[in-house]
Order: structure tokens, then C-alpha cells, then sequence
């Protein structure tokens, strides 16, 4: 039996004591099984470490893998819903106006009508979106058609509408009249005194209409329609869904098309599980749905999960056998260490006595140079709080420019936040790069004198400073070992300086601008009055026109005189709670249909995260309209105005980008596109729109920069704060 001194040996069953190797009868290794676990162990282990980060890298993969497929998708299909919503709703605006065009005849009564069938035989001609109009009398009959329609259409919805004196879209429906699917556009018919006589309307086109619907092709199963509150089809799909008859969902299930809008998972009408993005849409009184088979859409994750699978099973396999031949290799090794550990221990036993002898000695040693060391430390730390506690920068370098020794100022100024010593001066402060420096750092050892520069320009990444700087010789004998800088920042002072003479030269001009702008008003006022009268008792046409030429350029006196009085004595602003990406989107829509604004297209990238923002929304929109009519004036031939819109990271700002194609602004030009009468137009303007708007801006507590450059286009930057100290109690204004 073994006993706590013996061990046995597992091939011939001799004991042997502990602390022996190998057997003292068959020379077997006594420590052979002890050696096998460490080895079992470390296979175990290095599996263990290794296999279990692939097998956790494996699955959050393959969820995010997943999830960025199925959000991938889910953005693919709500722009597919965005673009063609925005695309129908133009199309439905236009026919609006087409039919509001021509719901004015110049006719006395209903019967009249008739004699215009030749205009609106053409106007048809003219917009094919339309397949026939139609007139009819107040009782509902159809006195008038262009496909020569009959009926009484009394009881329906758009004339009933109508005869209350409003324009109406139907939305697509079954027509009985018609015998056929349709959707009509209805308004007040009016003869020449703008008496309503009855109701017009039209049958657009649905041809036209569903061409509209762009196939943003996804996938092979990826479709677009339509669809009414009841999930009814309104406009054929391309899997073979029939328009009024069938559901665009699976019968047995309930309508998964609700609320506004959205995106979810849901079965369509052949019972097959597909994503689906879809939104309101008023003028259909439905939705308009984009959507595409789940299996398809997970597909490439099913492929990449199997690749991935494939690559940790090789990866797997490899490492099982590389645990083997090192754990092995260890263990080996683990033997050679252990015999040698045994003879460096010995030796170490018999050097230790020798060493603690020494060590008595080291620390009463230790104890003294500690002691100086202490009082030192206490001294250079004094002098170092002193330099330190300064407002100025202080830096100190050898005859090489390394630096020997620096303040908490001058770190300030690295770009790293921090300078280390023996680093070249130019290389730890890039800021110190300037010509003027550099000449009279090189005077101090070249002359021998100090220097001193009241003034300096310099620059970094993260701002803009104005130093004043003096340098002072370091002596060693008759020689000069090393240089002092002393860096003052005088930034502040500098701009203030220039806001005084801002604020003197905007004084002087603001009551320049008041005594003119009431000098002129006073008999401008009367000069158009008087006009205004002659135009309404001239008879002569040409005379007329001419006596509105005179006035039209009264009335350009009178906007001058407008913006020197809103420069002079601008309103205070009023804040309230404003939407800025939908005073941006209103902006855009009133210019577009601006005859300036034609041969531009306009781009807004709009980020969907702004916050809502303290502000008066009618100095905003001004701002917006003279950066934008700035910009169209500038691209005569047509162009492109990028807007973009983010909040500011880590600042409660907002920041706006107008971008423009035009022919872009001098570098002479650009320091003065604020000051007020300065223009380029040749002319056409009065250049108060930059000045103004630089001034509302001011009155936020924002900023407004431009950057251009001749010949590629102009950036216009405005920084508008989240909050402000409301004047009245905030209302958000949608």
C-alpha cells in the first residue's frame, strides 16, 4: 500500500521515495502519468480558450448578419414606397391644376359648353393623362363629354362634392357608368362672371397612372401596388393579384395594413410570407405597398451561414491538432525546465545569504538618497506650480531646438494635448511653424539678443490664435546653450477690437439707412398711389403698359427701401418651437414652382433625427429664400442646389448645408459677401440679402460662414442653436 513518503511505479511495483524520478529497481519515470495530465489539461485548455471565442464570434455573425439582410431589405422596400408615392402625388398634383386650369369657361350658361369641345379636344391632346372630360348640370346630368359619355351622375360622391364647391379625387373605383375601373377628378365648373354653372371632371388615365409605379427591383419576387383601406387591389401586381377583386393580403388573415404605415411580415394573397413596407395614401383613400418574399430575402444569410460553417469546422479541426503537437511540445519542455529550475535553486539557496547581506547595506543607502530625493521633489514641484499657474506659455529648448522644458500652457497648443522633452520644437508645436518665428528663434543664437513680436497670426487643427511672442537668450559663459519663449495669447483682445469696429461701422451705416429709407418713402408712396390711379382710368392698352412698367419699378424702389429698413432696424426675433426639415421642405416646394427655379434642381438630404428648434420660422424662411435665390441667380444655364441637414455631434446646434453648381465667388469677393449694397449681380441686385440674413442669423446667436470657389459652385454654412430664451410660451409649429 502507498504511503504519503513512497511512490509506487506503475511497471514493476517497487516503492520509491518522494522526490525521485525514476525507479529505483527498473529505471521507469515515476512521474510519467503526472505528466500526461498536465498535457490532457492543456489540450483542454488551449480548446476551451480558443474554441469558444469562434463559437461566440460564429453567432453574433450570424445575428447580425441576419438583422442587417432583414433591415437591408426593409430600407430597400420603404424607398421603394417613398419614391413612387412622391412621384404619384406630383403626377396627382398636376392633373389638379390641369383640371383647375380649364374650370373657368367662357361661357354664359351650361349648354354653352358644347361650343368648347374643340379646346378641350386639344387641351386632351395636350395632356394624355387624362382619357375624356365631362360636364354636367346642376341636377347631375351630362350635358357635355369628349367620348360622348351619358348619365345622370347625381348620386356619386364627386359631384355631390363638387356642388359644394370643392375639388375632389375619387380614388380608384369599379364605374358603373363607365362599366370599368376609374378615377375621377372633379371641380366647380364656372362661367365667365364666376358663376358655378355645374361640375367638370376628368378620368385620368390609369395606364398612365400605374406606369408611374417604378419596379425598383429588389429580388424576383419584389412588387409594388396599390391597395384601399380594405387591402382591396387598386393597381395590378406583378405575381398576378387582380385590381377590385382580390385582397393583397391572405383571405383568411386579418388586413395588415393600417395606421400610417410601416414595415412588418405578414402572408400575402398567394399565402406565401413576404416583408412588407407600406404608407398612407390620402388621395387613393389606401396604401401603397412594396414587398418581397422572406425566403428570398434571407437567402444570402442562409448561404453565408453555411460558408461560415464551413470555415470554423477547418478551423476547428486545425486547432485540435495543433493543441495536440503543442501540448506535447510543452510538456517536453515542462520536464527539461523542471530538472533544470531544480539545480538554478540550489545555486540560488547558496548566493541568497550573500545577497541579503549586500541588501542591508542598499537600503540604509536607499534611505539617505531617498530622503534628498524627497526635498528636491518638493522644490522642483513649487517652481513648477509657479510656471504653471501663469497665464502665458513658457518653453525652453537647447541649441538643436529640443525642448528642455514647458508649461501646462504650451501643451495647450500641441495637438496631441501633450509635449514630451527632447522632442524638436517645430515637431511638438507644428503651431510654431510660421516665418516670422522661425527668423527670430534663428536671430537668438545667430544675434545674441532677444526679440519680441506683438503680433502673429498662427493656426492648428482645432482653432485660430493671435500671439504676441519675445525670446530671451539662455547664457552659458559667452556661449548660448539654449533659448526662452514667453507666448501670450491675445486672441480675444484682437477680436474684440474687431467687433467694436464692426459694431461702429454697422451703427453709422444703420442711420444712414433709416434717414434715406424715410426720405424716399414719404414721396415713393405718393408716386405709386398716383400711378395706381392712372392705370385704372387709362383707357390707351399701350399706355397702360407703360404707366405698369413705371409702377412694377416703384414697387422695386419700395423692396429696397424695405431691406435698408429691415438691416437698419431689424424686429426682434419672436422663438418658437419649429420643425427646421419642414420649413426647409415648405421652402423648396414654393421655389420650385418659381419660374427662376426651372432649370434647377434642388436635393435635400435631410436627416430624420434633428430635434425641433427654438427660432422665429419667418426670419429662418428669409434666410433660407435669399441663400436659395442666391444661389439660382448664380447658375443662369441651370444647375443643382444640394440642402443637408444634422445636428451638431456632441452641441446642442444644428448645422445646414447649401451647396450650389454656380459659377462660385472670388477669394477678393468673398470677405465682403456681407457687408451691406456689396453685389456681383451687375445691377439686378441691392446686396442686402446676405447682410440681412447674416443679421437675423446674429440675432439667433448662430453663425453663417460661405466658402466658394470660381468656377465649381458655393457652400453656404448656417449653425443654429437647439434652445433660446423664448420671448412668449414656445408652441411647436408642424
Amino acid at each position: 500500500m502507498e504511503t504519503p513518503e513512497t511512490i509506487v511505479c506503475d511497471k514493476c511495483g517497487a516503492q520509491s521515495a518522494q522526490g525521485i524520478t525514476h525507479c529505483v529497481k527498473c529505471g521507469h519515470e515515476l512521474y510519467h502519468d503526472y505528466y500526461k495530465g498536465i498535457q490532457f489539461r492543456n489540450i483542454l485548455i488551449t480548446l476551451g480558450l480558443f474554441l469558444l471565442p469562434f463559437v461566440i464570434f460564429f453567432y453574433i455573425l450570424n445575428s447580425e448578419t441576419s438583422r442587417h439582410f432583414e433591415n437591408q431589405v426593409k430600407q430597400q422596400l420603404s424607398y421603394s414606397v417613398e419614391a413612387n408615392a412622391r412621384a404619384i402625388k406630383a403626377f396627382l398634383e398636376e392633373r389638379r391644376h390641369d383640371l383647375l386650369s380649364i374650370s373657368t369657361m367662357d361661357v354664359a350658361e351650361i349648354g354653352d359648353i358644347r361650343s368648347r369641345r374643340t379646346f378641350l379636344q386639344r387641351f386632351l391632346k395636350e395632356k394624355p393623362s387624362f382619357d375624356f372630360i365631362a360636364a354636367a348640370d346642376p341636377h347631375g346630368a351630362i350635358i357635355f363629354s369628349t367620348n360622348d359619355l351619358r348619365g345622370n351622375v347625381n348620386d356619386l360622391a364627386y359631384f355631390r362634392k363638387s356642388m359644394n364647391g370643392e375639388f375632389y379625387n375619387s380614388g380608384i373605383f369599379h364605374s358603373d357608368i363607365l362599366d370599368t375601373s376609374a378615377m375621377i377628378v372633379s371641380s366647380p365648373l364656372c362661367n365667365r362672371n364666376d358663376r358655378q354653372i355645374g361640375v367638370i371632371f376628368a378620368s385620368i388615365s390609369l395606364s398612365e397612372l400605374y406606369a408611374l409605379i417604378l419596379d425598383l427591383r429588389i429580388g424576383q419576387t419584389s412588387e409594388i401596388f396599390l391597395v384601399d383601406e380594405r387591402g382591396v387591389f387598386l393597381s395590378p401586381s406583378k405575381l398576378g393579384g387582380k385590381v377590385l377583386k382580390e385582397f393583397g393580403y391572405y383571405s383568411k388573415d386579418v388586413n395588415p395594413h393600417a395606421d400610417g404605415g410601416g414595415v412588418l411580415i405578414h402572408r400575402d394573397y398567394r399565402g406565401e410570407k413576404v416583408i412588407c413596407a407600406y404608407r398612407s395614401f390620402e388621395e387613393f383613400h389606401g396604401y401603397l405597398v412594396s414587398e418581397m418574399d422572406v425566403e428570398e430575402a434571407l437567402a444570402p444569410v442562409v448561404r453565408l451561414k453555411t460558408i461560415i460553417f464551413y470555415i470554423f469546422l477547418i478551423f476547428g479541426v486545425f486547432l485540435v491538432f495543433s493543441s495536440i503537437f503543442f501540448s506535447r511540445r510543452i510538456t517536453k519542455l515542462l520536464k527539461n525546465l523542471t530538472s533544470a529550475l531544480k539545480s538554478a535553486l540550489d545555486d540560488l539557496s547558496q548566493k541568497k545569504r550573500t545577497i541579503d547581506t549586500i541588501n542591508i547595506e542598499l537600503r540604509k543607502r536607499l534611505r539617505d538618497c531617498e530622503s534628498l530625493s524627497t526635498q528636491l521633489r518638493i522644490s522642483e514641484e513649487y517652481v513648477k506650480n509657479i510656471i504653471n499657474s501663469i497665464s502665458s506659455g513658457v518653453v525652453a529648448f537647447d541649441r538643436k531646438l529640443r525642448i528642455t522644458y514647458c508649461n501646462d500652457f504650451v501643451r495647450t497648443l500641441s495637438d496631441k494635448g501633450q509635449i514630451s522633452i527632447q522632442t524638436h520644437l517645430y515637431d511638438a508645436l507644428p503651431i510654431m511653424r510660421n516665418e516670422t518665428i522661425v527668423k527670430a528663434v534663428e536671430g537668438i543664437f545667430s544675434h545674441k539678443e532677444s526679440f519680441h513680436i506683438a503680433r502673429t497670426s498662427v493656426s492648428n487643427d482645432r482653432r485660430d490664435y493671435i500671439f504676441s511672442i519675445s525670446g530671451f537668450p539662455i547664457r552659458h559663459g559667452n556661449d548660448i546653450s539654449g533659448a526662452t519663449l514667453l507666448i501670450n495669447d491675445i486672441t480675444q483682445e484682437e477680436k474684440m477690437h474687431a467687433q467694436m469696429a464692426d459694431y461702429e461701422k454697422l451703427s453709422a451705416l444703420s442711420q444712414v439707412a433709416l434717414g434715406a429709407a424715410h426720405e424716399i418713402n414719404n414721396p415713393l408712396l405718393g408716386i405709386t398711389s398716383y400711378i395706381e390711379l392712372l392705370i385704372e382710368e387709362e383707357k390707351d392698352v399701350e399706355r397702360r403698359t407703360q404707366a405698369k412698367q413705371v409702377l412694377d419699378s416703384a414697387y422695386r424702389i419700395s423692396e429696397t427701401i424695405r431691406g435698408l429698413l429691415n438691416f437698419a432696424r431689424p424686429s426682434p426675433p419672436t422663438f418658437t418651437k419649429i420643425n427646421i426639415s419642414k420649413l426647409i421642405t415648405e421652402t423648396i416646394s414654393f421655389l420650385t414652382h418659381q419660374p427662376l427655379f426651372k432649370k434647377i434642381k434642388i436635393h435635400a438630404q435631410l436627416a430624420d433625427s434633428i430635434p425641433h428648434i427654438s427660432a422665429d420660422a419667418n426670419q429662418i424662411r428669409q434666410v433660407l429664400l435669399n441663400v436659395f435665390l442666391n444661389s439660382a441667380q448664380a447658375m443662369p444655364g441651370g444647375g443643382s442646389i444640394t440642402v443637408t441637414s444634422q445636428k451638431v455631434k456632441f452641441e446642442e446646434q444644428v448645422e445646414l448645408k447649401i451647396i450650389d453648381t454656380g459659377t462660385g465667388i472670388s477669394q477678393e469677393n468673398l470677405t465682403r459677401v456681407f457687408d451691406p449694397f456689396f453685389t456681383t449681380k451687375k445691377g439686378e441686385g441691392t446686396g442686402l440679402g446676405l447682410s440681412i440674413s447674416y443679421s437675423y442669423i446674429k440675432n439667433h446667436n448662430g453663425r453663417i460662414a460661405v466658402s466658394s470657389e470660381l468656377g465649381k459652385g458655393t457652400e453656404v454654412t448656417l449653425i443654429l442653436p437647439i434652445r433660446q430664451k423664448a420671448t412668449k410660451q414656445p408652441q411647436v409649429i408642424e
